[in-house]
């Protein structure tokens, strides 16, 4: 099943992007929501580069939801990051990051998601759906906030 979420915010595409390759913003758009914990064995890195990184998820901060496989690859001719993730629980999370630049220093921001999950794909693709509104939310509020991570 497929989640698609689209937003148009005001800023530079290339600045956005900048922000995008950074784990940190993972950290702040996603909570409460979701808290990632990197695996010490698999930090995360300061920009997201080609790899593999493992990070243990809790929903809403404190409810475990397993260990997930981040498997990032980098476009940035195309202002493109893909996570072809996985986990115990979810065999598909193939999640692609699309930034292009619009007139008027505006930028189109689309998440799609791919959810693979057995029985369990239809929460898991609801709670994405919600997951994926409320981190464009926060993509705004930052923007907003010229990419301050301190601000709650």
């Amino acid at each position: 099943m497929f989640v698609k979420v689209r937003s148009v915010f005001d800023c530079n595409a290339s600045d956005l992007f900048n922000e995008v390759k950074k784990s940190k913003s993972l950290l702040y758009i996603a909570k409460p929501l979701v808290k990632f914990v990197p695996d010490e064995n698999h930090p995360l890195p300061d920009m997201w580069e080609e790899g593999k990184y493992l990070v243990k998820m809790y929903i809403f901060g404190f409810i475990p939801f397993g260990t997930q496989w981040i498997v990032i690859s980098v476009d940035e001719q195309a202002k493109h990051i893909r996570d072809n993730g996985y986990s115990q629980v979810i065999s598909k999370w193939d999640h692609h990051i699309q930034l292009e630049g619009l007139e008027r220093n505006k930028t189109l921001y689309v998440d799609t998601i791919e959810i693979s999950a057995g029985a369990l794909t239809p929460f898991v693709v609801s709670f994405a759906q919600l997951f994926y509104r409320w981190r464009q939310r926060r993509w705004k509020k930052l923007i907003t906030n010229k990419f301050d991570y301190n601000i709650k």
